[in-house]
């Protein structure tokens, strides 16, 4: 389970990223976050996974405080960030220096397995399409065999077909061994595709606006009434922070008394 508790984020230039955000993500839930720009998804989803520390609050993931990298937490970043002069298997392996040879490539085969590349270990990431190097991400990822696996937009960069087979590809992985998902998406379909929960950010600060329950049976008919229901009612959410973001923005100032 994760538990974040009244996190906040204030940076030393006084801007506050992110105001008193407090969830509670079930072991193998599947939870997606949108928002417009400055709502403070991507430093939510780093304040979760350890890499940035907040100024006040907590994360904790099985009862275990996150204060900063931790196994139980793998990331999966928008661009792969593949190391270029390390082969696929080696750059699966590459934080896995403290186990044994013989078990490091057991486990990057398995995983370079569930992601379906098997065939790929030797090769050098300039040697991979967009998707299939998305693909070695999550398996560098999934490698440590962590409880719970964020994702920071991991296929905005991606053509629309390559998208969706790998968000169905995803879900695929997650049935084998139903890791705690949270996802930050800009894409309200996708979101809806995956998750169980959407959670709805409001910017200037970041904060939770609204959280929506997705009662969809999976596999998800992406083509259906129900599913564009859905869809609708984020978008109205969404609408809606962004409406309140566009009236702060044009607020006057107050007068400064002479």
């Amino acid at each position: 389970m994760l538990s974040v508790n009244g996190l906040g984020k204030t940076y030393p230039n006084g801007t506050v990223a992110v105001r008193d955000v407090t969830l509670t993500i079930g072991a193998g839930e599947i939870v997606s976050i949108v928002g417009g720009s400055g709502c403070g998804k991507s430093t939510l989803l780093r304040l979760l996974s350890g890499l940035d520390h907040p100024t006040v609050g907590t994360v904790e993931v099985d009862g275990t405080q996150i204060v900063g990298p931790h196994p139980a937490v793998g990331i999966v970043f928008q661009e792969p960030r593949l190391l270029p002069w390390l082969t696929v298997e080696n750059n699966i392996g590459f934080g896995l220096a403290h186990l044994s040879r013989a078990e490091r490539r057991d486990r990057v085969h398995t995983v370079l397995k569930r992601v379906g590349l098997s065939d790929y270990g030797s090769r050098w990431p300039r040697e991979l399409s967009g998707g299939q190097s998305q693909r070695v991400a999550i398996a560098r990822a999934l490698v440590t065999r962590p409880s719970v696996l964020l994702l920071d937009e991991p296929f905005s960069a991606l053509d629309a077909f390559t998208r969706v087979e790998l968000q169905d590809h995803l879900l695929e992985i997650w049935e084998d061994t139903r890791p705690t998902l949270v996802l930050v998406t800009h894409d309200i379909e996708e979101a809806v595709a995956l998750a169980s929960r959407v959670v709805v950010m409001r910017p200037f600060p970041g904060r939770v606006a609204q959280i929506s329950d997705v009662t969809l049976a999976r596999p998800r008919d992406r083509l259906s009434h129900a599913f564009d229901d859905e869809k609708r009612a984020i978008l109205s959410a969404l609408d809606t922070t962004l409406a309140h973001a566009g009236t702060l923005r044009t607020r006057p100032a107050a007068a400064v008394p002479a």
